[in-house]
């Protein structure tokens, strides 16, 4: 008596399934992205007086998909110091990293970040913050972003699974 036998075995598209990782991380950091800046701009608060440090943040805001606002302005506006003070971006390394860089170099915001404002000239700058400072928006805005970023899940690999014949 003869049996004819056929063997399968599974085979995972390890390419569509690393494509597919990556652009769910992609969408997932847009989001966290987000909850950063806007947690970092909103729930701080950054206050608006020139709109300089909010300005700060529109390049990243505008690469992750949203807007920072700024206005009503209580003096002079400053918005373009504040554009041309910072940068931001999204960030794709050679398939192991997905992330933003947020930068700036206006000095009243750096300060205002984690020192009280005092009556007085620089470097005490904005006597009128008081209540506000210091920020601390970095690290309530990597709060926000780790709530997000929690809520990853790996992709099921099944979709990419095929049975191939041996």
């Amino acid at each position: 008596m003869k049996f004819k036998t056929e063997f399968y075995t599974m085979h995972l598209n390890m390419g569509a399934y690393e494509k597919a990782m990556l652009n769910a991380l992609r969408d997932l950091n847009e989001r966290a992205g987000q909850a950063w800046i806007h947690t970092a701009v909103n729930a701080t608060p950054i206050p608006i007086w020139s709109g300089a440090s909010r300005a700060t943040f529109q390049k990243l805001a505008s690469e992750l998909g949203t807007s920072v606002s700024i206005g009503p302005l209580r003096t002079k506006s400053r918005v373009s110091l504040g554009q041309n003070t910072s940068g931001g971006s999204k960030v794709i390394e050679n398939k192991s990293y997905v992330g933003f860089r947020y930068s700036t170099s206006l000095r009243y915001l750096a300060y205002n970040e984690y020192n009280a404002a005092k009556a007085g000239t620089p470097p005490a700058p904005f006597s009128n913050n008081v209540r506000f400072t210091p920020y601390g928006f970095q690290d309530r805005a990597r709060s926000a972003w780790e709530a997000v970023a929690k809520t990853a899940k790996l992709l099921n690999p099944y979709r990419y699974l095929t049975k191939r014949k041996l």
